[in-house]
């Protein structure tokens, strides 16, 4: 990989602030390798890994400061990867630069704090994306479409699972830290697919949740599970654990005519039942790099003047969804979401 994308067209120069684990292996390589796009500058505190990730993969200059990286005029527009309580701090600062952004998922640590990133983008017309990236992978995209053709008729109910293995890491022990992260599985790993429940299914107008913080000794819940009932009167479930090593992550649908079954996601396999007819196997793979088909589109938008893909508001609707959740888990009784 070269963070220097060799393009004939317009492009957008990126700098990361939080060079760490998701910038190396997920959005990294896309802000590398997707047309109209090249890496040019990187921020990480401590200076050694710094220059280490600017070398190995050719990214012309490296900080330890984010402003000093805002101040480079050959950054165009930023990706904030920094601890979720950075964010509205970090966002705010390159707002004040002139920068478009996209932030990670969830934005900030709570509702407040989304909308607050949202206002001062608003604010500073600057665009703004949010990195949901799931959105744009193929399988589901064909989701999407079958759904709104009405391939399984109404949807009744869905189910969502996600199973990861949290492995306690010094540099990222922010992550289990509830005033830095906004809570854990789902906060973390979750939102992902609420993101994902409000894009496919509708809005969510209730919810009631149980969170368990039994299994991995976090100050955060390991595991939650909740229950949401959509405008549509369609139901969901959602169970999310970062205990365990299955590396499960299924997207289930029922519909008075059907049956779609996205499982494992991340591997583009998407079965389809039409009625009583025999389920159809169908696959839809995604590029190597998970924000590849994202940072595509944020690029193309961009460069055309369009609105953002996965614009701040999807965030701030996400965290209303996660509060209520955690509300619940906390009174123990049914939340409606605002």
């Amino acid at each position: 990989m070269d963070g220097r994308n060799e393009s004939d067209g317009p492009i957008i120069r990126w700098g990361i602030i939080g060079a760490g684990n998701v910038a190396e292996f997920k959005s990294g390589p896309a802000l590398m390798q997707a047309p109209g796009s090249a890496l040019v500058a990187i921020m990480r505190r401590d200076p050694d890994k710094a220059r280490d990730f600017a070398r190995r993969y050719g990214v012309p200059r490296w900080y330890t400061e984010v402003d000093a990286l805002l101040a480079d005029p050959e950054v165009d527009a930023v990706y904030v990867a920094s601890p979720h309580h950075l964010h509205l701090a970090h966002v705010t600062r390159a707002t004040q630069a002139g920068k478009a952004i996209l932030c990670e998922k969830p934005v900030g640590v709570n509702t407040a704090e989304a909308q607050a990133v949202v206002d001062v983008c608003r604010a500073s017309s600057v665009p703004l994306s949010v990195a949901y990236y799931r959105r744009y992978w193929p399988v589901v995209q064909e989701v999407r479409r079958l759904l709104a053709d009405g391939a399984i008729g109404e949807v009744v109910q869905a189910r969502v699972q996600l199973a990861d293995q949290y492995v306690p890491d010094p540099e990222r022990s922010w992550l289990t830290e509830p005033e830095q992260a906004g809570g854990g599985a789902l906060a973390n790993a979750g939102s992902h697919w609420i993101d994902l429940i409000r894009y496919l299914l509708g809005d969510v107008v209730g919810v009631t949740a149980v969170c368990s913080g039994h299994f991995g000794g976090f100050k955060t819940e390991d595991t939650i599970g909740v229950q949401m009932r959509l405008a549509t009167e369609a139901l969901v479930s959602l169970n999310v654990t970062l205990c365990s090593p299955g590396a499960v992550n299924e997207f289930d649908i029922a519909g008075t005519g059907g049956r779609l079954f996205a499982g494992a996601l991340a591997d583009g396999r998407l079965v389809l039942q039409r009625g009583n007819r025999e389920p159809e196997t169908l696959l839809f793979p995604r590029s190597n790099a998970a924000h590849m088909e994202l940072v595509t589109e944020i690029v193309r938008r961009w460069l055309a003047g369009e609105p953002s893909p996965v614009p701040g508001e999807e965030a701030v609707a996400a965290w209303q969804i996660m509060a209520a959740a955690y509300r619940a888990c906390r009174e123990r009784r049914h939340i409606a979401v605002a």
